[in-house]
């Protein structure tokens, strides 16, 4: 059973103008791993030995795991004991209704890195990406994105552009991840500020005119080489970064089982 390490108010809910974003380095978690695969369902389980390659399964079980972990330190609830339901378009929220009122939740991992969303009952979204800048990425901004979104990465300096581009990608997935829609939602339909000097925003939602107004974009990249997004209903809302302590089972966040 994981002990308790975390710094004394570690899972303070997050307040109604605010959003809680963990960042999860999985190579740093290696020898926790155990302890976190513990914590998962028996579908879960199943779901971590279908991988074949071995870091996919470690991202997979320190991913799901470490969101047990800190859904149950903010809901002084046991971890394993969680129970989730998927919606629609396969966004998971928490089983007990009361409780997602009062905590939503996101994940997004990809490459060495996870994030963790956690808003007061708000929908959020969160997505994190490697930078590629080898990708041939033009054609799809120009297949995926606006109008005005190809229009503003082109006229980014050629050496910025990888970054412009997975900066929009980024914010686009998380504001898709919050609607709880996914790609069942054109890519198309809305735009993104995406200017490495421009704030983060939600410009405009074809069917939804006043979206630009009740969302907030914010950055929230976990590393250099990554880009990353959050995307929360309300505004304005500030984002509460949180890394997760590092290091074996005593890097894991407060345990209530």
């Amino acid at each position: 059973m994981p002990r308790s390490l975390g710094p004394a108010g570690e899972f303070s809910a997050p307040g109604r103008d605010e959003v809680h974003v963990w960042s999860i380095c999985v190579s740093s978690v290696a020898s926790s791993l155990g302890a976190l695969a513990r914590l998962l369902s028996p579908d879960e389980q199943a779901r971590a030995a279908r991988f074949r390659r071995e870091t996919d399964r470690h991202r997979f079980v320190a991913a799901h795991g470490g969101l047990r972990q800190l859904l149950g330190g903010y809901l002084n609830q046991p971890p394993a004991a969680l129970g989730f339901v998927v919606g629609e378009f396969g966004k998971p929220a928490l089983a007990d209704a009361a409780a997602g009122r009062t905590l939503s939740f996101n994940l997004s991992h990809a490459g060495d890195w996870i994030l963790i969303a956690l808003a007061a009952g708000q929908a959020v979204g969160v997505d994190v990406e490697p930078i590629r800048p080898d990708l041939d990425f033009m054609p799809i901004a120009r297949a995926q994105f606006s109008p005005d979104e190809v229009t503003a990465l082109t006229a980014e300096p050629p050496g910025a552009q990888a970054n412009a581009f997975f900066r929009c990608w980024t914010r686009k997935e998380a504001y898709l991840k919050a609607r709880g829609q996914g790609l069942a939602y054109s890519l198309r339909d809305f735009s993104v500020a995406l200017g490495a000097e421009t704030r983060p925003a939600l410009r405009w939602v074809a069917d939804d005119p006043s979206a630009a107004g009740r969302w907030t974009v914010l950055e929230c990249a976990p590393a250099a080489g990554y880009a990353g997004a959050v995307v929360v209903e309300g505004s304005p809302v500030r984002l509460v970064a949180r890394p997760w302590a590092c290091g074996g089972a005593e890097g894991l966040p407060t345990s209530h089982e």
